[in-house]
C-alpha cells in the first residue's frame, strides 16, 4: 500500500512536468510593409458625392505589426495594428486616405516542414478612415468594426529571427455605413521569443 501511494505521489510530480515540455508559451512579433486593396466602388461617398465616385479599385500602402502569444506551438492569440496611407485624384484634386485598423483572433499554425512555417487566422476589431476632399478643405471620418480572414508562410528557425514571406488576408470593412470587400498583401519579419529552436 505504501508503495502504490509513493508511486502515486511520483506520478502527480512528474506529470505536470511532462505537459509544461510540451508547452510553447512563446511570443512572435512581426513588423513589415502592407499593401491593401480598397473595393471603394461599394461605399457611399461623403459630401454627398456619387456612390462610385472614387472608382471600384483603390490601392493604399502602409505597415501592419502584430503582437502573437502563442499558448501551444500550433495555435496562439494574435493582436495585429495596420497603417494605410494614399492619394485619388477626383475632378482634378488628390483627395488623402488614412486608414487605421487593430484586429485580434486566433492563429493556427502548422509544424510539420522544416525551415517554413504556414499557418491561417481569423481576425476581428476595429477600422478607422479618414478622407481629406483637396481643394475643398473639407474632411470625413467613419469608424466600423473590421474582420480579416487569411493567413501566410513563415521562412526560418522557431526561435529567433525569420521572414515572413507572405500573408494575404480578404479584408471586409465597413466604410460609411457600407461593407467592402477587400484584400490585403504583407511581407516583413518575425522575430520569435521561447518555445522550440528546431
Amino acid at each position: 500500500m505504501r508503495n502504490t501511494f509513493l508511486l502515486l505521489i511520483a506520478l502527480l510530480i512528474a506529470l505536470p512536468q511532462g505537459v509544461k515540455a510540451q508547452r510553447f508559451e512563446g511570443v512572435e512579433f512581426f513588423g513589415g510593409y502592407s499593401y491593401l486593396q480598397n473595393n471603394l466602388g461599394s461605399t457611399y461617398s461623403p459630401f454627398f458625392l456619387a456612390p462610385t465616385a472614387f472608382g471600384s479599385n483603390f490601392a493604399l500602402n502602409g505597415w501592419q505589426a502584430s503582437i502573437t502569444e502563442k499558448a501551444a506551438d500550433w495555435i496562439g492569440l494574435t493582436q495585429e495594428f495596420g497603417g494605410y496611407y494614399g492619394t485619388k485624384n477626383l475632378a482634378g484634386y488628390d483627395n488623402r486616405f488614412s486608414t487605421f485598423s487593430i484586429l485580434s483572433g486566433p492563429r493556427f499554425y502548422y509544424q510539420g516542414f522544416k525551415g517554413v512555417t504556414p499557418f491561417v487566422h481569423a481576425l476581428f476589431g476595429y477600422e478607422q478612415t479618414a478622407i481629406e476632399l483637396g481643394g475643398q478643405g473639407l474632411k470625413a471620418t467613419g469608424s466600423s468594426y473590421a474582420m480579416a480572414f487569411g493567413g501566410g508562410l513563415d521562412a526560418g528557425p522557431r526561435r529567433g529571427l525569420a521572414m515572413r514571406v507572405f500573408q494575404f488576408d480578404y479584408y471586409r470593412p465597413q466604410l460609411f455605413g457600407n461593407s467592402q470587400n477587400n484584400w490585403r498583401l504583407s511581407v516583413g519579419l518575425v522575430y520569435r521569443i521561447g518555445g522550440p529552436r528546431h
